[in-house]
């Protein structure tokens, strides 16, 4: 008896576990390449942004767990362009085709909570299912005209 727990302890030992997917990353390896493309252009209706849909992970392989975009804006008033002002986040964007066999690839916002004569700045991150979030794109400037 002592013999054959013996050899089940040694067959579970030596065992691989079963359910390993790959080999472990580092966190921000595990993460969207940031998006490079941000535009921003006026509109009637506001100021529209554009961009792609990331690819890849930093790491390597394709992004299959893309859940949404972040948008940050930085509101800087005219009358003091070098003062700081933190990026705050605007709004979080959808991807709504994530059981779909064709993925969308370029997304647009328009930002109708902008003021006449305001400096905007924008950038937009990538968020997974797991809350994680990309590096930030590009940063966008518009001066939203009368």
């Amino acid at each position: 008896m002592k013999r054959l727990m013996l050899a089940a302890a040694l067959v579970a030992v030596l065992t691989p576990a079963c359910g390993k997917k790959g080999d472990p990353r580092a966190p921000e390896l595990a993460t969207p390449e940031p998006i490079s493309n941000l535009t921003a252009r006026q509109e009637p209706a506001g100021i529209s942004l554009t961009w792609s849909r990331p690819a890849s992970y930093v790491g390597g392989g394709e992004v299959k767990d893309l859940a949404s975009f972040v948008i940050f804006r930085k509101d800087i008033s005219p009358s003091c362009v070098g003062c700081p002002a933190p990026y705050r986040p605007l709004i979080t964007v959808n991807v709504e085709d994530r059981q779909k066999f064709a993925k969308q690839n370029r997304y647009r916002f328009i930002d109708e909570q902008v003021q006449v004569e305001t400096i905007y700045r924008y950038r937009v991150s990538s968020q997974l299912l797991d809350g994680s979030l990309s590096a930030p794109s590009n940063e966008v400037e518009v001066i939203r005209a009368p």
